[in-house]
Parts: structure tokens; sequence; C-alpha cells
């Protein structure tokens, strides 16, 4: 069979299918530890391994059968219950999913190797599988027997259940990412040549007088059309956020058994939709903030007792869809953030200025933690004090066009709440205007927009506030950050009020084009640090415009960052 072995296709489609199956055991395997009563979790976590080995076998990828067939050993000791699941039993079985792991690894890229240093994990594996509670002398062979008939009729039951399952599924199909961004691409593409269209069609059509022209009717049906196949095309790239929720579980307990804490997971919203794109950009945030909330966030079991709590800490992972963007926060029940020891570490590291630090409120003082080389951290580890973390949660946030907020209350613990779009693909966006000048704002960031009264402007603490029902907005004239005359005034502004995160600003404009659904693409390398820019599209006129970034202007509104010039 190793003939097999040299078909590219063939182990492949192993890798694809082996790597789902060890995904699917990572988290299995932590939640059979916390509910060892649950057989049909044991029995799917055994035909997982089973069918690996079983295929590797195929193959003849010796190295992956063998250590999969003493895992396999234990776990038909489990299912036999002549052992019970404890934790040294769960840690060999999770050490050994790991090395499958890095085999898998191995076979996709360079290749699998003949040999791997497996002797002392096969020892542990055999160790664990003969400490019987169960088994003694006066055991009835007849009993044995009929556990390995019962087992035996189990798999029988499993294996038609998978043929059923396979033939249900079977008008799905693998397809090479690379293919599904080809098709994105050139979607994004034919969008901004129908928005070109469009703005022909009206360009022409005002000209002539001729509105209900048939270039109106092909244009507005061009437009339909293109909307359909965008949503089509973004639907086939779209994966369950599970996808990267389920590493979290693992996590959590190795982490929490390291730091002698006792932690909880909660998971909701995991069959919440993202654009796969997004997927890694959004695990090293969620890594940095489960990370933070253990370290930093629970506090020891003892401690927990001592303060009224229960002993075991709760982390929440949640994810849901509000309109076009998504929501995913990361919570604790801990002893929440302090905001004076915060501004006392930030004006000690230079990062603030004392007189800066006094006019800060509470909210702006939390924001603090998003600053470089910003940490509490009396020590380094190996899971904390590097500076490094808040910095690049907010990063990573960034370039997906989205925002990040911190809620914590002393005592009762903390929320990091993330926004971003359902996809950085296509985004609809506002056209404004400054003198001859247009930018876009992404419309998901866009609260209401109204005329300018100059009563309503004020000068609070030497900077330009705007009174809007009651409530003051920090006011940011778009002319200001522009290469304008200012001598040259516009007949009439108008305010766009932009939302980052819980926080609100008021940018001021010419005037207001409208919308359109267009394409974003990143600045060049030598361009990512300007500030209040997130990056570029063409407009129906085809010509390029500037994508402004609301979380860069309001930095700039909050004194924290120049922005950069837009010309």
């Amino acid at each position: 069979m190793q003939e097999f072995s040299q078909d590219p296709a063939l182990v492949q489609a192993f890798l694809v299918e082996s790597t789902e199956f060890l995904q699917s055991m990572d988290q299995d395997l932590v939640l059979l530890e916390r509910t060892p009563e649950n057989e049909e979790l044991l029995n799917r976590i055994f035909r997982a391994l089973h069918t690996i080995k079983g295929t590797a076998g195929f193959f003849g990828f010796h190295p992956i059968v063998q250590l999969g067939h003493r895992a396999e050993d234990v776990l038909s000791a489990l299912r036999r219950h002549d052992i019970h699941v404890v934790p040294r039993v769960m840690t060999a079985l999770l050490a050994a999913r790991d090395r499958l792991g890095e085999m898998l690894a191995d076979l996709g890229s360079s290749g699998l190797k003949s040999q791997y240093a497996i002797e002392g994990l096969v020892a542990e594996l055999e160790a664990v599988t003969k400490t019987s509670s169960l088994e003694n002398g006066d055991d009835s062979q007849l009993e044995r027997v009929q556990n390995l008939a019962a087992s035996s009729d189990r798999k029988d039951k499993d294996n038609d259940t998978a043929i059923k399952q396979v033939s249900a599924v079977s008008n799905t199909m693998r397809v090479d990412v690379r293919k599904l961004d080809d098709l994105i691409n050139l979607t994004g593409e034919l969008i901004l040549e129908r928005n070109r269209i469009v703005q022909l069609a009206k360009e022409i059509g005002s000209n002539t007088n001729a509105v209900d022209s048939p270039l109106s009717h092909t244009a507005a049906r061009l437009s339909f059309i293109t909307e359909e196949l965008q949503t089509a095309a973004l639907r086939t790239r779209m994966v369950p956020v599970e996808t990267v929720f389920s590493r979290f579980p693992r996590l959590v307990r190795d982490l929490s058994q390291s730091l002698n804490k006792d932690a909880g997971l909660i998971v909701r919203g995991e069959d919440t939709e993202i654009d796969r794109t997004m997927v890694e950009l959004l695990s090293d945030p969620l890594v940095h903030l489960v990370r933070n909330a253990l370290d930093h966030g629970l506090e020891p079991p003892e401690e927990r007792e001592r303060a009224g709590k229960p002993r075991q800490g709760t982390i929440s992972i949640q994810a849901r869809q509000e309109g076009d963007h998504i929501l995913v926060s990361v919570s604790d029940d801990g002893a929440g953030i302090d905001p004076a020891r915060i501004l006392a570490k930030a004006i000690e590291r230079k990062l603030v200025t004392a007189e800066r630090a006094a006019s800060l409120t509470p909210r702006e003082i939390l924001d603090l933690i998003f600053l470089p080389a910003f940490s509490t951290a009396e020590k380094t580890t190996a899971v904390s004090g590097r500076g490094v973390g808040m910095d690049v949660v907010r990063t990573n946030l960034k370039r997906m066009n989205g925002s990040v907020e911190l809620q914590s209350r002393v005592g009762h613990g903390t929320t990091v709440l993330m926004q971003l779009p359902l996809t950085l693909a296509v985004l609809p966006v506002l056209l404004v205007q400054i003198a001859d000048e247009i930018y876009a704002l992404p419309l998901r960031a866009i609260i209401e927009t109204t005329r300018l009264s100059a009563a309503t402007v004020h000068v609070v603490d030497g900077r330009e506030v705007v009174r809007l029902r009651d409530e003051m907005l920090p006011l940011v004239r778009l002319r200001s950050l522009c290469s304008v005359d200012p001598t040259a005034q516009p007949a009439e502004e108008k305010i766009v009020v932009l939302a980052v995160a819980e926080q609100r600003i008021a940018l001021l404009v010419d005037r207001l084009i409208g919308q359109e659904s267009t394409v974003i693409k990143p600045l060049a390398a030598y361009l990512h640090d300007c500030a209040g820019i997130a990056g570029v599209t063409v407009c129906g006129d085809g010509r390029v415009r500037l994508m402004l970034d609301p979380a860069g202007l309001w930095n700039w509104a909050a004194g924290q960052t120049a922005p950069a010039v837009l010309q």
C-alpha cells in the first residue's frame, strides 16, 4: 500500500482530514476530563484516533501508527473502565495528540521522518494503561468477554452511523483556499468597475436628461447582480468562529495548571461566522486576552475564597453578529483593574505626563493599557511581563478595521470587547468631501450626520468640542488635517458623528457625497504608521481615495497621536 503515499492528492486529503480530527480531539479531551462519565464523547475521541491510525497504516506512515496505537490502547482501557479519567491519563493523551500533530506538520512540509524520539511518551502511555483500579484476581473471564463484545457492538453501530454521515455530506467538497481568494479578488475588481459604470450612467443621464435610459437600466441590473455575486462569493469564505475558539479549552487547562489556578471556560456563539482571512488575525489577540485573564485577572483559589467568591474562576469567550460587524468579548470574574495602579505605572514608565494624567477620565486611564511597552507585571515570566500583549491586540484589530474597548470593575472582573467587520474584502463607506478631495469613512463607524451650527461649538481645555443633544463631543476639523487653504471656507459644513468603541467624535467635513460599497486596499509598507489613514480605495470616478481610520482620528482628538497630513 505504500505506493499510495507517493500520491500527493491522497496524502493531502489524509492531512486535511487528520488535522480536523486532531483539532476536535483537543477540545474533546479537555471536555472529557471535566465530564468523565460521557461515554459518547469518549467513543468519539476513540473513533477519531482510530481513523487517523488506520489511514496512516494504509499509507505506511509507521511513526503515526506506532504512537496512535499506544494512545488507542489507553482509550480502549478507558472504554472498558479498566482505568479512570484522571489528570495523569489525560495529560498523556494530550501529549500524544500534540506529538501526532507535529508528525502531521512534518508530513505536510518536509516529509515524515523515519524515526521520532517518542520512547518516553510511549512508555508513559503503556504505564497509564497498566494502572488498573478495577481489575483484580476475582474478575471473571466471562465479564471481560462481555465487555469486549459490547464494545465491538458499539463500534459496529458507530461505523454504520459514520457511513450515513458520509452519505449525508457527500454534496460537499474541499476547495483550495487560493481559488477562493482569487474569486474574492476578482469580485472586488468587478465591484470597482460596477461603481464606475454606475457613475458614468449618472453623468450621461444628467447631461442628456435621459434618466430612464437603457444604460441606466443596465447599470442598475449590473449593480444588483454584482451585489448578489459579492454575497455568494463572501459566503464561500465564511467559517464558524469555532475554528478559533476550539483551541482555548486546552489553553485554559494547561495554563491554569501551570499558574496553580482553578479556571473554567465558557464559550458562546461558536456558530457565528467570520471571514476565513480574519481567523488568524483574530487568534493572536484572543490568545493574549485569555492569557492575561488567567495571569492577571483571576485570583488564586484561596484569595477568591477569602473574597467570598467560588474557588474556581470563570473565563467567558463570546461572539455574536450585530448588523455588518462581529462582536467578540473575553470576560473574567477576577480582581478587575485598578485605574490608580494603571496611572501610576504609566507615569513611572514616562508613558504619560503628570499634567496629562490629572485630566484623564477613568476610561482614558484604562486605555493606557493599550500603549506599547505597557505592563503592570512586577517580574517577567513565561506568561507575562514583557510589555507586549494589549498593544498587539489593538494593532491586529486595526489591521482588520476593527476596534477594542476595555471595561473593568475592581473586585468584579474585566471585559474586553472587540468589534470587527464581517469581512475585509468589501466595505460599505460614506464618501465625504474637503475642498476638491474626497475621502472614505467606514459606514459601520458612523452614528449620524447633521449640519454644523456655530453656536454649538465650544472650547474646553484648549480643544474644540461640539454640543449635540446635551452631549459634548470632541470636534475634528478635517480641513486642519489636509493641505487646504484655511481661509477658503465652504458655504455649508456637515458633521459626521463617528463611534470608536464607546467613544464618540464629531468630524467636520465640507460635503457629504453618498454611500458606496467598495474594496479597501492596504497602504504600502512604508505608510503603515500614518495615523488616521486605514487604506485606499478606488471610487466610481476612477480616482484613488484615502480611507480614514476613526480610531486614529479619535487618538488625535484625545491628544495621544499626531495625525498624518492628508494630501
